[in-house]
């Protein structure tokens, strides 16, 4: 039987976030790692990059890892129809129209059923990401771990079929997390719900200081007129992001503005084969403007890009009208 792909993760330590937390805080966490140390942890969700939930646990894991635990992180067994299915079951737990075709039911539950088999019994604790491996749980059955189902969508007002077809899957975990409390199903029954906020790590190459030349020279590079003003949004190429929305603020900014130039940078992941779909809708809407430049992590500007344009950027929108903040 084969294993989850791992992602090999950097090294962090939590010794270096004492200027930042204090060392109070710094010795709580310690004490609090004590009684656990040695705890074999498995985080599994989807993909490595693009989005929020793969930044989140490049810089969590490491950081349970500096405090003593055996925390790992494996990714969901690849396949095309799978991540097409799941991208549907993701944006109908957010709300939108969908009907579940038994194709699609089989689908899904078919590759949650061959992963599971890859989990293998000798964690302590598995967490679990969003929908796409939901079901895991079910087909591996508990063992000896806790298992955990962390949701980083909205799920306040999901479709209905799609929420009570994933609603049993998830109702047999030991525990669940959510954002925040408005994002909680108000049907849920699990054991434990608990709440935890996304977090920045000021030390990921997106967010460490740059001193503002070095950005000003990344960003004219990328064909910016750094003489003009410039609007930037930075989130996936995604329908809950609005981008359409973004090229029209762009637009109607311009109309008092005449000489301002909008930078979309969205992320790739590939669990997510609607962003290629989105991203040439928004380039097709954007055509004929040369004051509108487009981005993503597949062609050129990655993390450390993204810091620069956002120190550059006269105006950063966050436009979601799903979920947080993203990418």
């Amino acid at each position: 039987m084969s294993e989850l792909e791992k992602v090999i993760l950097k090294k962090k330590r939590i010794n270096d976030y004492t200027p930042l937390i204090g060392q109070e805080k710094i010795v709580h966490l310690k004490e609090l790692a004590k009684p656990i140390q040695g705890l074999r942890i498995l985080h599994v969700n989807a993909t490595a990059y693009g989005g929020g939930v793969a930044e989140l646990l490049n810089s969590a894991i490491p950081l349970l890892n500096s405090l003593g635990l055996n925390a790992e992180w494996g990714l969901l067994c690849k396949e095309e129809p799978f991540f097409e299915v799941t991208k549907n079951l993701h944006n109908a737990l957010q709300g939108k129209d969908y009907t579940l075709t038994p194709k699609a039911r089989e689908v899904y539950l078919k590759r949650n059923m061959l992963c599971s088999n890859m989990v293998g019994n000798d964690y302590d604790i598995v967490i679990i990401h969003d929908p796409q491996p939901a079901a895991l749980r079910h087909f591996h059955g508990r063992g000896k771990a806790k298992w955990i189902w962390r949701c980083h969508i909205d799920t306040s007002r999901p479709n209905r079929g799609i929420w009570n077809f994933i609603k049993p899957f998830v109702e047999e975990y030991d525990a669940t997390v959510f954002t925040m409390k408005q994002f909680v199903p108000p049907d849920l029954n699990t054991p434990l719900l608990s709440t935890i906020p996304p977090a920045i790590d000021p030390f990921t190459s997106k967010n460490i200081g740059v001193d503002i030349e070095v950005c000003k020279t990344i960003v004219a590079e990328f064909g910016i007129d750094l003489n003009r003003p410039l609007l930037l949004q930075v989130s996936r190429f995604d329908p809950w992001k609005d981008p359409l929305g973004v090229l029209e603020v762009y637009r109607r900014v311009k109309e008092t503005i005449p000489g301002l130039q909008l930078a979309y940078i969205g992320s790739m992941a590939d669990d997510d084969p609607e962003g290629w779909e989105v991203y040439h809708r928004v380039k097709e809407q954007a055509k004929g403007d040369p004051d509108i430049f487009l981005y993503t992590n597949l062609l050129g500007v990655h993390a450390f890009e993204v810091n620069c344009f956002q120190r550059v950027a006269d105006v950063v929108i966050q436009k979601s009208i799903r979920e947080g903040l993203d990418w």
